[in-house]
């Protein structure tokens, strides 16, 4: 592995999140709910070994796709004064240190009579998204941008409220140029887990 490779994904992702999720998020229990992240994946740069080519034949639905898993077990929210953080992933380690798929709601206010509704991803939205494949592709140099849609059907920050979702057509795209980057893949999904209330952290596990 070159010195520095796994560096623009980071830097990415702490572009995208404050920092103290990286430094909390490395306490967290093992919460377990239910939920999926697959679809059609194609890193080049993986690992020593090579890409990560998990590519769905030509003409399938990429909503029918599943060549691609994350193996997700494990959610958890950070929340802040108008925002909140929603991790989708492979355990409970940090999320820089494992797979998965994070969004981010800068003002969850705005979700307010939008349940059921799909709302838009993206780099410009109201709700931003990462994704993160620090343990399955330890070398990879992909600053990943990610666009498309999530619909909520319940979303609470209280004790024992619920937060489910769908995430449809999120489309992977290498954000290391300045215009629309090569199409990575595209990923699709959902999860269902219920608040457990415990500082500095918001926890779910499954019903």
């Amino acid at each position: 592995m070159r010195l520095g490779a796994g560096r623009p994904i980071i830097r990415a992702v702490r572009r995208l999140l404050p920092i103290v999720i990286v430094l909390l998020c490395g306490a967290c229990a093992e919460d377990r709910g239910r939920g999926r992240v697959v679809g059609s994946l194609m890193v080049p740069e993986c690992d020593g070994d090579g890409a990560l080519d998990a590519r769905c034949a030509a003409g399938v639905d990429p909503l029918e796709c599943e060549a691609f898993d994350l193996e997700v077990d494990f959610f958890a929210v950070e929340t802040f004064e108008e925002s909140a953080v929603i991790r989708v992933q492979r355990g409970g380690l940090a999320f820089a240190q494992t797979n998965g798929v994070l969004l981010e709601i800068r003002d969850v206010r705005l979700l307010r009579g939008e349940l059921g509704r799909p709302l838009a991803v993206g780099p410009e939205r109201n709700i931003r998204a990462a994704l993160g494949l620090f343990d399955r592709c330890p070398d990879a140099t992909q600053n990943f941008e990610l666009r498309g849609e999530v619909t909520f059907t319940a979303f609470g920050v209280g004790k024992g409220d619920a937060v489910q979702g769908r995430i449809d057509r999120l489309e992977v795209r290498d954000g290391r140029s300045e215009g629309p980057g090569t199409v990575l893949g595209v990923l699709h999904g959902d999860f269902d887990f219920t608040l457990r209330r415990g500082p500095p952290y918001q926890q779910f596990a499954g019903k």
